[in-house]
């Protein structure tokens, strides 16, 4: 389960190690890890970049450490924070296929009060810059590229919506994201519709238009979703029912 790690990035690696370990269920909740002089030996570390990388653990709410009781796995869905995302998402393939759906209903509802509150708060310049990531979309022919500037879009937006924490949010998830590119953007809508949807967001941001924004993010984000379970051939990443708008 545990290989010796290089002197170089001794913290992070251990770190690497056992969130993975974690993050897939071979450390349970409620288990302890082995003890510290255990671990630094079959790790090949010393125990103080033992006890810095456990300390990050804690911080990422995958561990508890307490004197006495040794370092006991959290149930990391009830004490760990959005940032998980990232290093959850690549373990999608191994086990956990709804983190892409859940990722994909994020996705909907994120887009469409992104596009909701951008609406009404965009200035000349935000939507300046989405008009400059549209012309580029125009000119990409590759998937994987185009993928890419619409993320890139929905960057732009929540950045239009003068939200710091929406922007926060994605900025958050973006690595996981980039991570998964060339399977979703395999599964992504057509060129012609990723062009369409954001001339269709950039007029509703120049009409003022909220409603017309929200509903445009939201049927372009629910069609990505559908077509990523039906191509895809996973029924299990079909969309769970929303409430209607």
């Amino acid at each position: 389960m545990l290989k010796p790690v290089e002197k170089q990035r001794v913290a992070e690696e251990i770190v690497e190690q056992l969130r993975t370990l974690i993050l897939t269920g071979q450390y349970a909740p409620g288990s302890k890890l082995p003890p510290e002089r255990e671990l630094s030996k079959r790790l090949g570390v010393n125990r103080a970049s033992l006890r810095e990388a456990l300390k990050k653990l804690e911080h990422l709410g995958l561990v508890r450490i307490r004197q006495g009781d040794g370092t006991r796995v959290q149930d990391f869905m009830e004490t760990g924070g959005i940032e998980l995302v990232q290093h959850l998402l690549p373990l999608a393939g191994t086990g956990r296929p709804e983190l892409i759906r859940d990722m994909l209903e994020f996705r909907r509802i994120f887009g469409r009060e992104t596009a909701r509150y951008a609406a009404v708060r965009a200035t000349a310049e935000s939507i300046a810059r989405l008009e400059a990531l549209a012309e580029r979309a125009d000119h990409t022919t590759n998937m994987l590229d185009l993928f890419e500037l619409d993320f890139e879009f929905y960057v732009a937006l929540s950045q239009a919506a003068a939200n710091q924490v929406m922007t926060l949010l994605i900025n958050t998830v973006r690595d996981g994201v980039r991570s998964y590119m060339p399977m979703l953007s395999n599964l992504a809508p057509s060129g012609e519709a990723v062009r369409r949807h954001q001339r269709d967001v950039i007029a509703a941001l120049k009409a003022r238009d909220p409603e017309r924004a929200a509903r445009s993010a939201d049927e372009y984000l629910r069609s990505g979703a559908e077509m990523a379970a039906r191509l895809g051939g996973r029924p299990e990443l079909a969309p769970l029912p929303q409430p209607p708008l």
